[in-house]
């Protein structure tokens, strides 16, 4: 999340246009005893 956010950050400040308006990052739900 960190790397991804400095990215978008760098590419504001030095003037680039972001491409996309919303970042996904890959995930997954994991069913677990805790999670009931």
């Amino acid at each position: 999340i960190g790397a991804v956010a400095m990215r978008l950050l760098t590419k504001l400040m030095s003037g680039q246009e972001i491409d996309d308006s919303k970042v996904v990052l890959p995930h997954e739900f994991v069913m677990r005893d805790t999670t009931k």
